[in-house]
């Protein structure tokens, strides 16, 4: 702040001896205001010769001084100043002379003077003793002062090089009476203004910085408010230690900026001083600290606001002056641009030049090749973002989803009116106003990208955008907003899933699909379903369909189906709803099943014998049929107390229970819908046989997948119901090991020929177990082996087959005279001697699973035999 009475120095500066000096003080108390100097004030003082007498005694120099006050002389010798001594130009012959410097010093308020005695006499001449004495003087008005009582002169003594202060008073306008005695020689008065005590600035504030595109480093800062006194001047200090700081300080004399050369990675401390252009200064104290550390790379400019396709230029600066912007590899989000795009401007700095993106909001700009922060941020204004908005099945709310690459959170913006979507941005692209109410949402949480609408207008059309807003705001004034939508709420209806849901299939072969529509939306809907098989994965969509049930052919009336259906808008807007609930077919039997499955068991006695383990072995057994289905299997315990136990069982598997040895009847039943099956086959287990009935049995492995089987019974048995053989390889008498699945075991009926059966046989050595089954229980069963390997019964089977390969060939050259003897001739038993008594008609075969196979005539046999005969 200018004071309002500018503070004065009045300096008087007079050479005189001490007497003198007490009489040319003023004896009143206001003198008139001679003409004053202003400081800083500098000038020469010369004084006229002789100044010294000497006089030689005994060799020695002496000085003999006299009082001007006391001699006869007509006047004193006199002192005059350069600057006033217009007469005399050139300094008395043989003078002194004194060089004068007055100042205010920099720790303001003290007047220090220097007198400096030069151009001395060679020789013996001195310059003599020099006396000088300050007194303040305060101004009385415009041009008198006064001299207070109060105030005593400061008496400063030396004889070469003298330095004077006095410590003034600055709160009152002052000047200083300064009175120098060199020997006898006075000067006249002269007076000096002081300057007036200057405003102490505060210091600088808003300390910042940034980087040109030249790769330099611009500290910026503005001045205090409360400082309007003129131009300042400016020193900045800054320091890369906080332990022992190494200081260093730049002088800035034009504007509140510099220029500095920083090194990477290193924080550096940043401090600015102000004073104002007089001299001498008074700087004000230290601004906040600003730091800056720069890391490898920097970027010019940081932040990038650009509309979609708009062209975008960044710099890139190299702090780390080891590395070249040659080497700069630009990416946008992670995803290398084209090399062609930049370009080094100077060796530290790399420019690029690409077009904004024309999706998203935000991009991240990189132009090095590993990741690295800092980086460049692109905003975009106008870019598309992904916006789906889905309407709840009541109708009263709409879920909008939104897809962002970036990490930034995104608020929704949504604005209706009651007009048509296509009525709304016909008016708003004309300029004109449009009646709208507004609204924001914010998702609940940041990794969360959707917002739920409600209440809803579901007439009304919504405008929809995204905003990147600065610290979340939520006006609809973001700087960054996408590209708006516009939807209809009924246009985007997801509704909810059809209910009651039912798959009936037909003995028909037709699987027919009811359902129930939801409630909401009341417009018209069409309809999908979907089914497969339980034993697949794969579905078969059906549809769309415009009525509530449906009808398709399946190729098993027998076989679960899943079964879902799902709705939509019938104009084909909006959503498919959710698949409903899945449901399984119910098939409509005609009738209960004819018969149970065909099953056999595995006994393993326990070492004990007071019990053992029975493992039930099922046939294969179809579940489909014309009429009816099988839906599962009950087995039924009889136990020998007349006790029954009945189990369910969905698929035929390797069933296993204890049996305590005491008579047992296990009976295997197949059910649906309208109960089970009545012939059944019954599986009686006692501890030891009823009865001893079998007199041979005798097996021929043929080959690997043929065995021929005969037996015989004693002459008083009686013919048993069926015959079950079951067989295991020798090297396996371990029975826990074995694999089940094999099906080594058959059920045959009894017959007297011998039977053959067709497995794969891979061992070379099989033991054969034939157990006779009677309606009362079972037979004792017989045991006999097999083997594939020597058998002379083999060897002769591959001998007739040798020959019955070459008969055949002979048969294909010689086909017209042998046809008369091979389907004549050969069969009939009078012609032939060796068919007399023998019956070549029939013979019964057995197929895999046991049952009988179709009768036929054997021709071809009948005929290799009568060759080996």
């Amino acid at each position: 702040m200018v004071r309002s009475v500018m503070l004065k120095v009045l300096m008087h500066i007079f050479l005189l001896p001490h007497a003198g000096v007490q009489c040319l003080m003023p004896e009143d108390k206001a003198f008139p205001l001679p003409a004053a100097f202003k400081l800083p004030w500098r000038d020469e003082l010369c004084c006229d010769s002789p100044l010294v007498q000497f006089s030689v005694k005994g060799g020695a120099m002496h000085a003999a001084e006299t009082n001007c006050s006391e001699s006869n002389l007509p006047h004193c010798p006199r002192c005059n100043f350069r600057n006033s001594r217009e007469s005399q130009p050139n300094e008395p012959p043989g003078g002194t002379c004194l060089d004068i410097q007055c100042r205010i010093g920099e720790s303001w308020p003290n007047l220090t003077c220097e007198f400096q005695h030069h151009n001395q006499p060679s020789g013996t001449l001195r310059a003599g003793r020099t006396v000088v004495s300050f007194q303040q003087l305060f101004e009385k008005n415009s041009t008198e002062v006064s001299n207070p009582a109060s105030m005593y002169p400061i008496v400063c003594k030396g004889e070469d090089t003298i330095v004077c202060s006095l410590h003034v008073d600055p709160a009152r306008n002052f000047v200083t009476m300064v009175t120098v005695n060199i020997s006898n020689a006075m000067a006249p008065p002269v007076l000096l203004r002081n300057l007036a005590v200057p405003v102490k600035p505060s210091p600088p504030v808003s300390l910042s910085h940034f980087q040109t595109n030249k790769a330099e480093l611009i500290v910026q800062w503005k001045d205090p408010s409360d400082f309007s006194s003129g131009p300042l001047r400016y020193e900045v200090q800054y320091s890369f230690s906080t332990t022992h700081p190494t200081i260093q300080v730049v002088s800035v004399s034009d504007q509140p900026r510099v220029s500095l050369h920083l090194e990477p990675f290193v924080k550096y401390t940043i401090q600015v001083r102000c004073s104002s252009l007089e001299e001498p200064p008074l700087w004000s104290n230290w601004s906040k600290p600003h730091f800056i550390y720069l890391g490898e790379v920097s970027y010019i400019p940081e932040q990038v606001v650009a509309q979609t396709g708009e062209n975008v230029s960044v710099y890139c600066v190299f702090n780390d002056r080891r590395m070249n912007a040659s080497t700069a590899v630009w990416k946008l989000n992670g995803k290398e641009l084209d090399h062609s795009l930049s370009h080094p401007v100077n060796e530290w700095v790399s420019q690029i030049t690409f077009c904004a993106s024309e999706t998203g909001l935000y991009d991240e700009l990189q132009c090095k090749n590993n990741f690295s922060i800092p980086y460049s941020q692109i905003y975009v204004q106008g870019g598309f973002i992904d916006i789906n908005c889905m309407t709840s099945g009541d109708i009263d709310a709409m879920k909008c989803k939104w897809t962002n690459k970036e990490r930034h959170t995104l608020i929704l913006f949504f604005e209706w009116t009651s007009l048509t979507c296509d009525m709304m941005k016909e008016v708003e692209s004309s300029g004109k106003e449009v009646l709208k109410d507004s609204s924001s949402c914010k998702a609940v949480k940041s990794s969360d990208k959707f917002c739920t609408i409600s209440p809803l207008k579901v007439s009304y059309c919504y405008k929809l955008w995204m905003g990147l807003c600065e610290k979340d705001s939520s006006s609809t004034e973001c700087t960054i907003q996408s590209k708006p939508i516009y939807i209809s709420p009924l246009d985007h209806v997801k509704p909810h899933q059809p209910t009651n849901v039912m798959a009936n299939s037909k003995s028909s072969g037709v699987l027919k699909v009811t359902w129930v529509r939801p409630k909401l939306p009341v417009q018209s809907l069409q309809f999908q379903y979907r089914l497969r098989s339980t034993d697949t994965e794969n579905w078969k969509v059906q549809g769309p369909l415009q009525s509530h049930w449906a009808e398709v052919v399946v190729p098993n009336m027998c076989k679960v189906y899943i079964v879902q259906v799902r709705c939509m808008l019938k104009s084909g807007k909006g959503y498919w709803s959710d698949w409903s609930d899945s449901v399984k077919s119910i098939p409509e039997n005609s009738r209960v099943p004819e018969r149970g499955p065909n099953f056999w068991r595995i006994r393993q006695d326990a070492t004990d014998r007071n019990h053992s383990n029975i493992t039930v072995l099922f046939e294969s057994f179809p579940v489909f049929w014309n009429s009816y289905c099988v839906d599962g299997f009950i087995i039924q315990h009889l136990y020998s107390d007349g006790s029954i136990q009945r189990e369910r069982i969905s698929q035929l598997s390797p069933y296993s229970f204890d049996w305590n040895q005491e008579h047992h009847t296990v009976t295997v039943e197949a059910f649906n819908s309208l109960g089970s099956s009545i012939n059944n086959i019954n599986m009686t287990l006692e501890k030891q046989p009823k009865r001893r009935c079998v007199k041979s049995f005798h097996v021929v492995l043929k080959n690997s997948t043929c065995a021929s089987l005969s037996w015989s019974l004693l002459d008083s048995s009686s013919v048993p119901q069926f015959m079950v053989v079951q067989w295991f390889p020798q090297r396996r008498q371990n029975l826990k090991d074995y694999d089940w699945s094999q099906n080594s075991w058959v059920r045959l009926p009894y017959t007297v020929f011998p039977v053959y059966i067709h497995r794969v046989f891979l061992f070379e050595e099989y033991n054969f177990h034939l157990y006779p089954v009677f309606s009362d229980g079972e037979g004792e069963p017989v045991i006999t082996s097999a083997s594939r390997g020597g058998s002379t019964a083999y060897g002769m089977l591959m001998s007739i087959s040798f020959l019955c390969t070459f008969l055949l060939v002979t048969l294909f050259f010689f086909q017209k005279p042998m046809k008369k003897l091979v389907w004549k001739d050969v069969p009939n038993p009078n012609k032939c001697s060796w068919a007399k008594g023998l019956d070549f008609k029939k013979t019964q075969f057995f197929s895999v699973d046991g049952s009988f196979s179709s009768q036929m005539t054997l021709h071809s046999v009948s005929l290799g035999a009568s060759i080996l005969a």
